[in-house]
């Protein structure tokens, strides 16, 4: 859009001048036109076509979205200024690029995914995977592609951040997945287990008493906290030195569910997040201090995980022996 035109279509916008529709968002109400939000967008559009009720009133109720998003969209919306948007958070791109999607304003789509694309080489591995997730969500298989390069890249060496164990189940799954083979299964397995733990992810209320992850904890602490939920009974902890502060949310505003159904999918879940590790490139030690003291595995599994990592060292140590005593006898 040329300058001139831009600066006079917010000029319209600031002043109100000639505005015929009303947009709410939340608490707040914009003063909008509808000629302008109708050819940026298809949703907006139709919105106000004769033979809605929004047509009669003026008035257009929207959820899914805060006021300040809003805000930053009518400003696109009003100039076209792509440059504007260099300015924004990650987290505004990625909202500003979820109303693109919602309201068909393809315009705002593309140069978002501009900004994305520009950003990446030089992202933090916490925006990393909130783009991760988006593109997730939005199906985007080309930028899951190029984020999955640059978290593969950037993950050794760094510190996880926390915003890892706040991605949606599926997403963490295909997180799991993209990483195999550039951190070690037991730090992926590590991982794992606190997603779990924090999440819930349990069969029955039996067992959130037991339910722990296996933490980092000062080796000379031989005796962990014995913290009480309910029925003034210790937690048995899955593993000998869990983390001390993290513990699930048993309260009543969040409270875990002990429906059936969601049982049985937090186990199929559980179990496809145990699938994903290749526990026979643990050391003996890394598996026996890990999975070996986990509640999430049955102990005939342990038992045939531990037999083939003894048999894996085994014949790293003894086949060679072997080689050389057949070759010395010929």
């Amino acid at each position: 859009m040329e300058p001139w035109l831009a600066k006079s279509f917010q000029k319209l916008r600031v002043e109100e001048d000639f505005a015929d529709c009303s947009v709410i968002v939340g608490t707040q109400t914009f003063r909008c036109h509808k000629v302008i939000l109708g050819v940026a967008s298809e949703f907006f559009k139709r919105a106000f076509q004769p033979g809605f009720a929004e047509a009669k009133t003026g008035e257009l109720s929207i959820s899914n979205v805060t006021a300040d998003v809003f805000k930053k969209f009518l400003d696109y919306v009003y100039s076209y200024d792509n440059k504007a948007l260099d300015s924004l958070s990650n987290t505004d791109i990625i909202k500003l690029k979820e109303c693109a999607n919602m309201w068909m304003v393809e315009s705002l789509s593309d140069d978002c995914e501009v900004i994305i694309r520009k950003r990446i080489p030089n992202m933090f591995y916490g925006d990393l995977l909130l783009y991760f997730e988006h593109a997730h969500h939005v199906d985007d298989s080309v930028l899951v592609s190029d984020i999955s390069v640059a978290l593969k890249r950037k993950i050794s060496g760094v510190p996880i951040p926390e915003t890892l164990y706040e991605l949606g189940s599926d997403v963490f799954r295909e997180f799991l997945n993209t990483i195999e083979g550039c951190l070690t299964e037991r730090m992926r397995y590590d991982m794992l287990e606190k997603y779990v733990a924090i999440h819930g992810f349990v069969l029955n209320q039996s067992e959130l008493n037991k339910w722990q992850f296996r933490g980092l904890a000062n080796q000379s602490e031989n005796n962990p906290d014995t913290s009480h939920l309910n029925n003034n009974k210790p937690f048995d902890y899955a593993n000998p030195n869990p983390f001390k502060v993290e513990k699930l949310n048993f309260s009543e505003t969040n409270p875990v569910s002990l429906d059936p159904r969601s049982k049985k999918i937090n186990s199929e879940y559980v179990k496809t997040l145990l699938s994903l590790i290749d526990y026979t490139n643990m050391t003996a030690d890394e598996f026996f201090e890990g999975p070996g003291n986990s509640k999430m595995m049955t102990f005939e599994d342990k038992f045939n995980f531990m037999y083939k990592i003894a048999r894996r060292n085994d014949d790293t140590i003894i086949r060679p022996i072997r080689i050389a005593r057949t070759v010395n006898a010929m």
